[in-house]
Formats: structure tokens, C-alpha cells, sequence
């Protein structure tokens, strides 16, 4: 699996001018495995919004504070613990925040370097992160018990929920923070209705609260978190998600207002990674067009004509690996067949 993520990285490194996006996994507490698909969706949200991804699985793009530079946004996705980055790292991560950097946190992100106040009887390694991100989740329970279906409303406007439904029923493990640390300048885009909790009553820290919220810092960073992003279904499967992380990245990157209208000339697939068949969705051309799937080695292992899109692909038989599709002879985005 490394050798296909290094072949996707190396599909998007070409383009020098795109802002970069650094997708940050590593874990000392419970490992949610999601970064191979959370690795992917980046990919193919960063194909729509012009940018590139790397990946970092151990905090070596930390150590040199040139390196870190060179991102437009780091993104914490279901880190976890409180032993990812030593204190050089630290101090740099906070310098390149200091320089305007910007900062996107999903799920466990909120059970990374844990608070002070949050944190029990030991004292937080790094409270400035948990300030920064904007929480650290309680202790326990930590959340309900398993993944509910639950509503959650909009509060006021933002570039992350404009594409949403509201309300957005979702399945989720909903995050509990009345026992952890919550910041008091968070600005709050989603707020889950009040759940019941794993004891099967409803405890004060079942209230309706906050599930994904921004920060604007003097410094001109952005931060964003979201409580949501549990299971690997999110980043594969739950188009809704998948919209709410690409237009918090618009907007962190301003690339775009993220006020879409829905028949906008957009162009993606999904599921990413795709794993028996993929829906190629393309508003920017008609029946008849001609697609291509070509592998990481700049095979054309597949064509067929597309009588209308949305389109679904059966990908079943073809090898596990990296993709690009192509339309009518242009790129369209990097797709992960997985079986």
C-alpha cells in the first residue's frame, strides 16, 4: 500500500504552482485506520480545487520548519495521543501558524495532545494545539455509543455548510465535550441535536453541541475542525462529508466562496477509493463522450463511450492501484481501485 500512495503523490507533485495541502495521520492513542482513504479523498478534492497532497505518517515534514512552510494547509486527519512530534516539531508547527499557516482537524484530531484541563490527573503536553484546534474531547465516555443516526442543524452561514442539507441526518460517533476542553472563540457551522448517551440516558453532556466549527486568527490562519469522520465510510461513501471537507479547504485556500450552485459544471468520482464500481459525475460533457482509465504507469488499460453522466463503472476486474481518468482525451482526477 506505501508503494501505490507514493505513486499517487508523485501524480500530483508536477504542478509547482498549485497550494499544497499536507495530510498529517500519525497516532500514539487509538488508530481509527482511515488515512489510506482520507489520503485518497484529499487527492481527488485537490484535483477540483487545483492543489496538491502529500502524505506524512511520522512527523518527519515537522522537523524542518522550510518544509512546513511550503504548505498552505496542514491537515490533522484522526490523529491521535499525545507523542507525534518532539519539541522542535512543535515549536515549528506553532511558528509556521505564527507565518499564516492554516490548520484543518477531523475526528480524533480533538483526541490529539488532550488539554490540561482535559486530561485527568496528568498534565497536557501541548495545550497550544488543543487551543488552536479548538477542543479536546472528554475523557469518558468520550462519545455515544457507536455510530447513531442523529440531526444536525446549521448555525448561521458558512463556506463548509453551504452545500449541506439542513438539517443533515448522519450516522456518527458524536463527540461528548462538557469533561474535555472547549475553546471559547470557536465559531460553530453544525451542532448536533441533544443523543442519548451509552448508559442509555440522556446525561447533561448529551445537550445539543458543537460538531464542526472555524477559528480566523490575527496571524491571518485559519483553523477548521470537525467532530465528524469516524468510520472509513466517511471518506469513502458519504458525499456529504465529502463536500463539507472540500469546502472548508476552499475555503481555507480561497479558491472558492463555496456558495455552489448544484448544477455547477463540476467533475469527480465517488466512491474514492472505489472498490466494485465508481460513479463518474461530469456536467461539462455530453453522450458519446469517450472515457479512459489508465494506471500508474501510463497505461490506457480500459475506453468505452459514456451514452449520459452520472456514470457507473464496474472496476471490480481491474487490479488494485491508481488511476486517472481521462474524457475525451483530458485528465478528469486520480481514482484508488482497492479490492
Amino acid at each position: 500500500m506505501r508503494y501505490l500512495l507514493l505513486v499517487l503523490s508523485g501524480f500530483v507533485l508536477g504542478n509547482a504552482s498549485a497550494q499544497r495541502i499536507l495530510h498529517f495521520t500519525k497516532t500514539s492513542g487509538f488508530d481509527h485506520n482511515t488515512r489510506v482513504v482520507s489520503f485518497a479523498m484529499l487527492l481527488s478534492i485537490a484535483d477540483e480545487l487545483g492543489a496538491t497532497v502529500d502524505d506524512d505518517a511520522t512527523g518527519d515534514t515537522f522537523t524542518s520548519l522550510i518544509d512546513l512552510l511550503a504548505y498552505d494547509v496542514v491537515v490533522f486527519s484522526n490523529t491521535s495521543g499525545a507523542d507525534l512530534l518532539d519539541p522542535q516539531q512543535r515549536a515549528n508547527f506553532e511558528q509556521y501558524i505564527a507565518n499564516g499557516g492554516h490548520l484543518l482537524g477531523m475526528h480524533a484530531a480533538s483526541d490529539t495532545y488532550r488539554h490540561s484541563t482535559a486530561n485527568g490527573s496528568s498534565t497536557g503536553v501541548w495545550d497550544y494545539y488543543a487551543e488552536l484546534i479548538g477542543a479536546s474531547v472528554q475523557e469518558n465516555p468520550n462519545h455515544v455509543n457507536g455510530t447513531p443516526s442523529y440531526s444536525m442543524q446549521h448555525t448561521g452561514e458558512h463556506a463548509s455548510t453551504a452545500n449541506l442539507p439542513d438539517p443533515w441526518v448522519k450516522n456518527e460517533e458524536y463527540y461528548y465535550w462538557e469533561g474535555g476542553y472547549y475553546g471559547p472563540d470557536n465559531a460553530v457551522v453544525l451542532e448536533v441535536e441533544e443523543t442519548v448517551g451509552p448508559n442509555g440516558q440522556v446525561n447533561s453532556y448529551d445537550a445539543a453541541r458543537p460538531m464542526s466549527w472555524y477559528r480566523e486568527l490575527p496571524s491571518n490562519s485559519k483553523v477548521f475542525y470537525t467532530a465528524l469522520g469516524h468510520a472509513q465510510s466517511n471518506f469513502t461513501n458519504d458525499a456529504n462529508f465529502r463536500t463539507h471537507i472540500a469546502d472548508a479547504l476552499a475555503w481555507m485556500l480561497d479558491v472558492t466562496t463555496g456558495m455552489r450552485e448544484p448544477d455547477e459544471n463540476r467533475a469527480f468520482v465517488f466512491p474514492n477509493p472505489a472498490h466494485e464500481t465508481l460513479t463518474v459525475h461530469s456536467a461539462q460533457t455530453g453522450a458519446g463522450s469517450l472515457l479512459a482509465l489508465t494506471d500508474g504507469s501510463g497505461r490506457t488499460i480500459h475506453r468505452q463511450r459514456v451514452a449520459a453522466f452520472p456514470f457507473v463503472m464496474d472496476v471490480h476486474a481491474f487490479p488494485p492501484g491508481p488511476y486517472v481518468i481521462s474524457i475525451n482525451g483530458l485528465p478528469l482526477t486520480r481514482v484508488m481501485i482497492m479490492h
